[in-house]
């Protein structure tokens, strides 16, 4: 799908908000948007419009639009639900009467190799694209559309989170690791396995956030 000058805009004030160039409560201005990528006020408008709908960005009544600030229990709201659905995802693919196909299994395999470079590179950045690769995929062979589809805007919301927390102490090996337990239960359709590796995931990324977030 061709991308709108909105959904550009709205993709590169996602990217600042989530590298922590742009921080909670600072004011996004159309006119000054609208200058910087040189174009009218309309696309600045429904770019912000669409980070609303992502919950990255509020409007304050007499103040205009800023960054979001999270709340701990707001935090544990969203990361509950996003655990929940991977938690369908995978009831989902390890329920299938056939099992993963080779190519399927390679899919997954491809994507874990790719996560274990960027490991040891400590990049960060690089090693978030292909966690939400990685779960995309499984929603894929869980083979429902709408549930991806909120899936995936339940993550946009969560991207500033996700990356924070990857930037703490060991969380790179740790997810990376996480992954290679949830691939091993899909491939032997082992749904308590699987449910095991999501939930510790979920318990280490709130504890990390915990630290971080204080009300």
């Amino acid at each position: 799908m061709k991308k709108t000058t909105a959904m550009v805009i709205a993709e590169e004030i996602s990217r600042r908000i989530a590298a922590g160039l742009l921080h909670p409560g600072e004011h996004l201005i159309e006119t000054v948007l609208a200058e910087e990528f040189r174009t009218s006020r309309a696309p600045v408008r429904e770019a912000l419009l669409m980070l609303e709908r992502d919950r990255l960005v509020q409007r304050v009544p007499h103040h205009g639009v800023i960054v979001r600030t999270f709340t701990k229990q707001e935090i544990h709201e969203l990361y509950d639900a996003i655990y929940r659905f991977e938690e369908i995802a995978m009831d989902k693919v390890t329920a299938r009467v056939v099992q993963l196909s080779a190519s399927e299994i390679s899919r997954l395999e491809d994507n874990l190799q790719a996560q274990s470079i960027c490991v040891k590179q400590e990049n960060i950045h690089s090693f978030y694209e292909l966690n939400e690769e990685f779960h995309n995929i499984i929603f894929t062979l869980a083979g429902n559309k709408v549930l991806l589809e909120f899936y995936q805007s339940l993550c946009r919301t969560a991207r500033p989170l996700r990356i924070l927390t990857l930037a703490q102490g060991q969380n790179l090996t740790y997810s990376y690791e996480e992954h290679l337990r949830q691939v091993e239960a899909l491939k032997s359709q082992d749904r308590n396995k699987g449910k095991q590796a999501i939930q510790a995931q979920e318990r280490r990324a709130l504890h990390s956030l915990d630290l971080l977030f204080v009300l």
